[in-house]
């Protein structure tokens, strides 16, 4: 549970910083999923992982990752950061994994900032509503390889999510910019080590700084909405998958159980 200033904070700024969250050996397992993969196009299934990209110059999402074995199962639930998660998501309802996936990102990748608090819609994009937490949608973030300056870090604009206004260089709509992070006037940098995660209300306005550096950004990303929601892209948990998986995080994956006609 977060200490009074660490939930301070969180309201405040919108976000929170979780050190050393993956230990070594899982972080070197999933690093060594990913060497191992064969080359992989968008639009491609690889088992019951969806190869997905939002816009190409973002990289390429391994979309479902949580069908690619128990070292990705384990971040459903993570105790790391799972009784965060249910604590913001508030009291009256239960998380759910409306996205689950690894983005691989090269030099000279990024993703515009959008998002913001001044975005009319159902969601209660403070977070907090009659004295509870009642966060709409939790992103957290985990490199899987250090992320400093130059490596496309994650980028917010600290207490956006509690702004009646738009960025200025945003669009109306859902306020993507086609710029680097690092040109928006206002943005803070994260930087991370390997591990370490980032948990933040996603009504921050958010995106990436550039790539610059060589090699690959590879970040997990994993979305909590109350278990209200739908998955945003459809995707059915495989019969192998529920099978292998805890009550605790079964409930997670697929809180309400599909109803089927019967077969007899």
């Amino acid at each position: 549970m977060p200490t009074p200033m660490e939930e301070y904070l969180f309201d405040l700024h919108g976000y929170t910083v979780i050190k050393g969250a993956i230990d070594l050996d899982h972080l070197r397992a999933m690093n060594d999923f990913l060497d191992a993969l064969p080359p992989l196009e968008i639009d491609q299934w690889y088992g019951n992982i969806d190869v997905h990209t939002y816009g190409g110059i973002d990289g390429m999402n391994l979309q479902n990752i949580i069908e690619g074995g128990e070292v990705f199962e384990r971040l459903i639930d993570h105790p790391a950061w799972i009784d965060l998660v249910r604590h913001y998501i508030g009291p009256h309802d239960r998380p759910f994994i409306n996205e689950g996936f690894i983005n691989i990102r090269g030099q000279g990748g990024y993703i515009g900032v959008h998002s913001g608090g001044h975005m009319p819609d159902s969601r209660n994009r403070t977070g907090r509503s009659q004295g509870e937490w009642c966060c709409c949608l939790l992103t957290l973030m985990v490199p899987l390889t250090d992320v400093d300056a130059g490596d496309g870090p994650t980028v917010i604009i600290p207490g956006s999510h509690k702004s009646d206004f738009p960025h200025p260089m945003q669009k109306a709509s859902a306020g993507i910019t086609h710029s680097p992070g690092e040109m928006i006037e206002g943005i803070m940098e994260v930087y991370l080590n390997a591990g370490d995660a980032l948990l933040f209300n996603d009504c921050l306005c958010h995106g990436s700084a550039e790539r610059k550096n060589p090699g690959e950004r590879r970040m997990i990303i994993f979305r909590y909405l109350p278990s209200m929601y739908a998955h945003r892209f459809a995707y059915v948990p495989s019969e192998e998958l529920l099978a292998r998986l805890t009550p605790e995080r079964r409930a997670i994956v697929q809180p309400i159980t599909p109803r089927r006609p019967s077969t007899t």
